[in-house]
């Protein structure tokens, strides 16, 4: 008995919870019995309309931004540097290479006196540059191994205008004798003649550390100009401060 007592309090809980149970077909007879005993049967609640469900807008296409370009900083002009100053330069000569003597003679008494002649009628010639010329290489073919007479062959080929091959016979120079003062000196004059600035900067310099020399210093500060305005354009300052 207690087991359909307890299921008649879960059915009456249902009802309370729910009166449109009682409205069940079902459940008709159990109505009838409720109205015999005089109760009051609550009317079944109507069910409202669903209200149609609303669909999201879209969301608003957002306009699309224009932004402004932004502009360019203007570059920085670079400061012009003046032109290197090319007077004095000459072209580059073209010619047979001079003789530079055996390589490795051995130079007796008789060739050092052949050499020493055919110096002095260079040095006496030494106005006649041709003669001159000829005499130098005629001295170095009998002494080859002398810086001195290379310089000095370089020095009259200078006089002629033809600063390759002086060069040549200062590279031998220089060669023979790392100190040869005069191999710096008349190589840093055929580099300047070649508008080669900067290597006619660094022979002169050579030149007067080892054998200070009025000439070559003359030389030296005739490049000077040319080689701060070389350095400027090649390390892209704009600095006028004279080089020390």
């Amino acid at each position: 008995m207690d087991q359909y007592v307890a299921l008649l309090k879960q059915f009456v809980g249902l009802c309370k919870g729910n009166p449109d149970l009682l409205h069940d077909e079902r459940l008709g007879f159990y109505r009838d019995y409720l109205k015999e005993l005089g109760a009051t049967i609550p009317p079944k609640k109507e069910k409202s309309p669903e209200e149609p469900k609303s669909e999201p807008k879209p969301a608003a296409e957002s306009s699309p931004t224009h932004e402004e370009p932004m502009e360019a900083e203007p570059e920085e002009e670079p400061i012009p540097c003046p032109e290197l100053d090319n007077s004095g330069v000459i072209e580059p000569d073209a010619g047979e290479a001079l003789p530079m003597g055996e390589v490795g003679k051995e130079v007796g008494e008789d060739d050092l006196d052949k050499a020493n002649d055919e110096r002095d009628k260079a040095t006496a010639a030494f106005s006649d540059f041709e003669k001159a010329l000829e005499h130098y290489t005629n001295s170095i073919q009998l002494n080859p191994g002398s810086a001195i007479l290379h310089a000095k062959r370089a020095n009259v080929l200078l006089k002629l205008k033809r600063p390759i091959a002086a060069i040549a016979d200062c590279d031998k120079a220089i060669s023979i004798n790392p100190d040869s003062a005069q191999g710096y000196k008349f190589r840093g004059r055929a580099n300047r003649l070649l508008g080669k600035w900067l290597e006619a900067h660094a022979d002169l310099t050579t030149a007067c550390k080892l054998d200070y020399d009025d000439t070559a210093n003359e030389w030296l500060k005739e490049v000077v100009p040319n080689v701060s305005q070389k350095k400027m354009k090649l390390t892209g300052l704009s600095n006028k401060n004279p080089m020390n």
